[in-house]
């Protein structure tokens, strides 16, 4: 049963300071080299223990990116829009483009503080060397403890963000997350960024908020 009742939409939207919100824990030092950056309590208790087993297997897992407010997806979003690799689209192109690998703000896992990136933002990191250790652990162990690589290589069809190897979520709390998004959230309230006016037409919500691999 999905119970939305203590689930804001400004929690969906990221539209929240964790370091204020008591539902939020400061990743520690030995899992990040970042400063100053939160995952939900109860997602950070599953990431310290599936950190914890691949240590003793000689894997380390380091935190890249956590929880991302609305602010700070503007911040990477409009900065990629206005920058010189995505000059050459125009309109509903350039926001295709750019959904690659970004999402839009308001429309981010990364806001529930249940998602985190890990060791590196290149799937070629996962595929040689260390990363290659890193990531067949990941996909042996990961579920164990809950989390699950959202963004797979796609050739089950699914739709949206490209694959994303370092891309990992805590589903017992993300997929409850996801149920009171597209309860809550309306389909039209993208707004105030750049590219905003082509959500709909690009079916975000539909595409790229649900285009997704689940905990089998």
């Amino acid at each position: 049963q999905s119970d939305c009742s203590c689930i804001t939409q400004a929690a969906l939207k990221g539209d929240v300071n964790p370091a204020d919100s008591p539902a939020f824990s400061l990743v520690p030092n030995h899992l990040t080299m970042k400063s100053g950056i939160y995952l939900r309590t109860e997602t950070l208790d599953a990431l310290e223990a599936m950190a914890d087993a691949a240590r003793e297997d000689g894997i380390d897992i380091q935190v890249i990116s956590a929880m991302r407010t609305w602010s700070h997806q503007r911040r990477i979003w409009n900065g990629k829009w206005n920058s010189t690799r995505f000059m050459g689209f125009t309109g509903a192109r350039r926001a295709t483009e750019i959904l690659r690998y970004s999402s839009m703000p308001g429309t981010s896992r990364h806001h529930w503080g249940t998602d985190v990136d890990l060791n590196a933002l290149k799937n070629s990191y996962f595929e040689s060397g260390t990363g290659k250790f890193v990531y067949a652990w990941l996909r042996n162990n990961a579920a164990s403890f809950g989390f699950v690589q959202v963004y797979g290589d796609m050739k089950n069809g699914r739709t949206g963000y490209q694959e994303e190897k370092w891309h990992w979520s805590f589903w017992p709390l993300a997929n409850r997350f996801l149920r009171c998004y597209l309860e809550l959230i309306p389909d039209e309230g993208l707004s105030g960024f750049e590219g905003a006016e082509y959500g709909d037409s690009l079916d975000v919500i539909d595409r790229y908020v649900q285009g997704i691999d689940g905990l089998h």
